[in-house]
Parts: structure tokens; sequence; C-alpha cells
């Protein structure tokens, strides 16, 4: 499971870890902050609906002004000759755990890359002559590499990050919010300060993880019966939470203080990393749209972490084992009435009593990018001769269990096609997807991918139905994180989403079975 191992060879390539510290963040340290591939991680205004509103706090507070380092003409950068000593490092690493393709297919040579391609900046090849050589090759992936080096230079430049200022507020009743895409969200819900490709891929690097769970709760998100993705178990299992969420039909502002109070709405992230150290602001993106319902996030896993905050909350937030009523280190912060957020760092399955009991009509799971199909990296798990393990066979499957029986919905993101399709075949048994002879793998080659169907998973495989069908999200990262060992491997945090319940049985009354069989 993600929670004990799962994505460490993955993390740096995919998803960097978030800083957990708080504060006004420049826009060096919100470069820290962007998350990870999931390692286990960030509102404008319409002027007219907002006129009389108060004017709101921006996420990040404003310190002394940046000091420009960077224009915006000035951006691309070779790693080995970038102002940034964290891109510089970064170039090492890629010099290290790389090998030159054009060598190692054409000469079978395993040679270190240490010549940086002129058009991206990346470590590429061993030299510039087998740079030459594999130039068509490398020039189908230089144009994305060389997009994710002037971004990671912008995100440092010194420049005003103005994409998380002015953050938009509870969405009015008379206004309609599109969630088809980000471009639909951002211009429905008023974002004003989303003006550029590159701002959108910084905004929705750290925002994927809140929208991704706002999409699935909305009962105008983009998963529906009439394109396919939600099935018609998944319709009767939403309709349950969206009748406690979604204010009733007819609700005007005035109306809506009556309306009597429920208990919260409870979302469990497990295995969470980034997403529980991104700025606790960012998560009332979700309840702004639900103005009448509250909710608490729940952040569980061992690298859990405290949500970045003003300076003068920092001083409060802690985990603390004292105290706990689960047993673990645990941090709650109320971000406002509507919105309370809890760390605890421990495994889901050792804080499931704790939380019960559950209710399908306020309890929703969300594990991102989990790695249900990822081989198991126990010690023991390694010897050759053996089946490989993944860990929905191991870490996650005493958690998947315990889920499906709570008969709550049960969401999976996944950061590229191929990662979608290993965890589904995982859960369903079925032959998990292998990468081309020719082609780059996802990981380092130390890793031994599964190459055979997982047997059946007792109290997994035969004790689920599919609610949310496999595919892309419409909310996943528009930005590209690239893999430090091949630098042609590229993925995107959250690109892909499916979800499942635990199996309802129909109880039926014998002696009305006889009745039916006797006429």
């Amino acid at each position: 499971m993600r929670q004990a191992t799962g994505r460490a060879l993955a993390r740096a390539a995919y998803r960097p870890l978030a800083v957990s510290r708080a504060g006004p963040i420049p826009s060096a340290a919100l470069s820290s902050a962007l998350p990870r591939q999931s390692a286990p991680s960030l509102q404008a205004k319409r002027t007219f609906f907002n006129i009389f509103q108060k004017k709101k706090a921006p996420v990040f507070e404003e310190g002394s002004e940046n000091k420009i380092i960077l224009s915006q003409d000035n951006l691309f950068h070779k790693l080995s000759e970038s102002p940034f000593e964290a891109l510089r490092q970064k170039g090492e690493r890629i010099r290290t755990y790389s090998i030159c393709p054009e060598s190692y297919e054409k000469y079978h040579e395993q040679v270190p890359v240490k010549y940086e391609c002129p058009n991206c900046g990346f470590p590429s090849h061993a030299s510039e002559e087998r740079w030459v050589e594999g130039k068509a090759e490398h020039d189908e992936y230089c144009p994305r590499i060389r997009e994710v080096n002037e971004d990671e230079h912008d995100i440092r430049s010194g420049r005003r990050i103005s994409e998380f200022e002015n953050m938009p507020g509870i969405q009015p009743y008379e206004q309609a919010v599109s969630l088809a895409s980000w471009d639909s969200l951002f211009f429905t819900r008023g974002f004003v300060s989303i003006n550029s490709p590159r701002a959108i891929r910084h905004v929705s690097k750290l925002m994927t993880y809140p929208i991704t769970v706002l999409s699935v709760l909305h009962q105008n998100g983009p998963f529906t019966s009439s394109n396919g993705r939600i099935t018609h178990e998944g319709r009767r299992s939403m309709a349950a939470i969206h009748s406690t969420i979604h204010s009733p039909p007819g609700t005007t502002i005035e109306g809506a203080t009556d309306i009597r109070p429920m208990a919260p709405v409870r979302i469990f992230i497990l295995g969470a990393r980034a997403e529980s150290t991104l700025p606790a602001d960012l998560w009332l993106q979700v309840v702004h749209l639900f103005p009448t319902a509250q909710f608490n996030i729940f952040f569980i896993g061992p690298e859990a972490g405290i949500p970045i905050v003003n300076e003068r909350k920092r001083q409060y937030l802690k985990m603390e084992t004292e105290g706990s009523k689960y047993g673990f280190p645990t941090c709650e912060f109320n971000v406002n009435p509507q919105l309370k957020l809890t760390s605890i760092q421990a495994t889901y399955q050792d804080v499931h009593n704790q939380l019960g009991p559950f209710d399908p009509y306020q309890d929703i799971f969300f594990a991102f990018s989990p790695g249900l199909g990822f081989p198991d990296q126990a010690p023991e798990n390694k010897e050759e001769g053996q089946r490989q393990l993944v860990q929905a066979e191991t870490s996650w499957r005493k958690p998947l269990q315990q889920i499906l029986e709570t008969k709550c919905g049960l969401f999976f993101t996944a950061f590229s096609p191929t990662d979608l399709a290993r965890d589904v075949a995982a859960v369903y048994g079925t032959q998990p997807p292998t990468t081309g002879p020719n082609s780059p793998s996802e990981y380092p080659s130390s890793v031994r991918l599964p190459t055979t169907a997982t047997p059946p998973i007792e109290g997994v495989t035969d004790e689920f139905e599919l609610i949310l069908t496999p595919g892309t999200n419409p909310f996943g990262s528009r930005k590209w994180e690239i893999a430090e060992w091949d630098i042609r491997v590229g993925v995107k945090t959250n690109w892909g989403i499916w979800g499942i319940r635990g199996k309802r049985y129909e109880v039926t009354n014998k002696g009305e079975e006889e009745e039916v069989e006797e006429e």
C-alpha cells in the first residue's frame, strides 16, 4: 500500500513531497509545495455577483516583496547551468541514475547520460554524437521536457504567484457552475488570475486533489450515466451522498440558514502524503459549492502531514499522540465552521474501528495513486523464482476488505493509462498490462513488475461492484512529471480515476419464494 512502501521508488519523479511548513509563501518556496507524484501535497471573483461581498484574504499571505531572479523571457536554462540549486541537483540525479537510450538500444551499452540537450536542457545522451544519432526519437519527448524545464524555473523565478490570489468563495445560488473541465471550472467559478497555459499547469498540479474530490461529490460533475462513466450501481451509490450535501431544490439564500444541520460528511483520504500538506484554504474549494453541508476531511497514512497555514495559526498545529482518540499522532484543524481537517499518522487498518460506524449517505473514500498493482517492496517479495505479489494482495488487502464492508464509495486515481490498467487488473484478477520491448518503462529496470494475473483476493475480488468506470480524470494535473531514471517517461498526477463499492446482497423471504414456485 502507498501507506507502507508503494510509491517509494516513484516519488522523486512523480509526486515530490510538499513542504510541511506554513506562512507567507514566496514563489521559490511555492516550488517546493507543488506536489509529488503523490508522493504522498495548494480562489477570482465574479465582479457582479460578488460586488457586495467582503473582500477575502489571499490563500498565501504576502510577505516582503520577492526578489525577481529570472524574467519571463529568460526561463530556459540547462539544468547544470540553472541559477537554482534544486534544479542543478536534479540534473545530477538524472546523470547518476539514467542511461543513454541510444547507446543501450543501438550499441547495447549501459552508459550514463552526460550530454544536455540544447533544446530541452535535460541530460539526455552519453555524448553529443549519440544525441545527434538519436535526435529523431528524442524530438518526440523534447517539447514536453522543455515545458517542464521552463515551468520549474518560472515557479522559482521570484515573480508574484498571482494564480493563487483572489480565489472564489461560496458559489452564489443564482450562478451555475460547470465541472466539465479545468477551463469551464475556472470560468464559471471566476478564477480571474488563471490566464495562461502555464498558470493552469501550476494551479492544476496543486488543486487536482480537492477538485477531483469535488468532481465526484457534485451532482453536476463530469461523471454521468449518459457518458458511460457512472454505472447503474454508481447512480444508486452517489444518489445517497448527493441527497446529503446538496441543498433541496428551490432553496434561497435566506432559506439556506433554516435548513436543519446534519452530521458532517466525512471524506477519508488514504495513504495521504502531499495532499495532507496543501494550504488548508485550498480545501475550501470543495465546501464552497455546498454551503449548507459540513465536512470533515481525514488524511490517513504514516506520512500524513500538517496543512500549510499562516504563521499565527502554525504555532498551534502539531502532531500529538497524547489525548488522541485514535491512539496515533493526530492533528486537527478547523479551517472554518464548515470544514475540519484531521491528519492521522497511521495505516488505515489500524484506525478503521475507531472511525466507525460508517454511513454511505455521509462517508466516502479516496486513494490518490495507491499502486494496487505495483509490486510489494518487502524483502521477502523480491526473491527470484517466486510470483511477484502486488500491493492489493499485501498492504492494501485488509483496508480494501474493511472499506468494502462499509458499502461506501471508494475512488482511486492513477498517474497514467498503464498505471490505471495495472491497478484495475490487480483488483479484478486479470492479466496486467505490459510495456513493449522498445518502449520506456514507468519504473526503473530494478523493479520487477507483475507479468501474470493476480489470484482472487479473499473479501475483495468477488465482493465489490464497479460504480465509476476506469477512464480519464478531467481534473488531473496538466503538468508533466519527468522520471529521473528515464526522461522519456512522463506522467501526470491523477490522470485517471475509477471507483468501487462493496457488493450489496438482496434479502428475500424464503416463504415468498416457495409461494412463487407453487404458482
